[in-house]
């Protein structure tokens, strides 16, 4: 039978067993050890990656709870702080230390920051003019121009003679907005 077998075969023909290389034979098993291996490496790394990147976000969210804020809150707080802000004219004559927030009611990081901003001015109201001025009103080009405002919000920080001292642009953490204030007032 194996005869037969071999002669439909052109060329030298051998149907007796071959020994066996053990070390290819081992080379192979290892190798496919160390691609599963490595598989698993790759799927142990892929979580690690995604943990690390979800826990990053959420831990460098400087105010989580203003994420909260709806829009309607904050455009209403904002209204509010306009109403209670210290007109422009009178905050560059009087001789405090002025901040000057460029914003505008569409804008979603100012109406976010609202509280934060509403809070720090309770704190801070009395010793420092607290100035509000809407970037879509066009009374305000002048203010703009001066200071040259690229987004919104953004904060001019004034010592007492008017001249600039700081300008911060977005969402500011708290934490900065407070470390600058001191830093005017002392």
């Amino acid at each position: 039978m194996f005869h037969d077998l071999c002669s439909l075969v052109s060329g030298p023909c051998s149907l007796q067993p071959r020994n066996l290389d053990i070390t290819q034979l081992r080379n192979t098993i290892m190798n496919s050890e160390k691609g599963k291996l490595r598989a698993k490496l790759s799927i142990v790394v892929g979580i690690i990656t995604v943990v690390f990147a979800a826990g990053t976000f959420f831990l460098t969210r400087s105010d989580l709870s203003s994420l909260s804020t709806s829009t309607v809150a904050g455009l209403a707080l904002i209204k509010t702080m306009v109403k209670q802000s210290v007109p422009y004219e009178l905050a560059l004559s009087n001789n405090k230390p002025t901040v000057i927030e460029f914003y505008a009611d569409w804008c979603t990081t100012c109406q976010s920051m609202a509280p934060i901003l509403n809070k720090v001015h309770q704190q801070y109201g009395e010793t420092v003019n607290w100035v509000m001025l809407n970037i879509d009103d066009p009374q305000w080009a002048k203010p703009i121009e001066k200071y040259r405002v690229t987004g919104v919000p953004q904060f001019t920080f004034l010592d007492s003679n008017q001249q600039e001292t700081e300008i911060l642009v977005g969402k500011i953490p708290e934490t900065i907005i407070t470390k600058v204030l001191q830093e005017l007032l002392s």
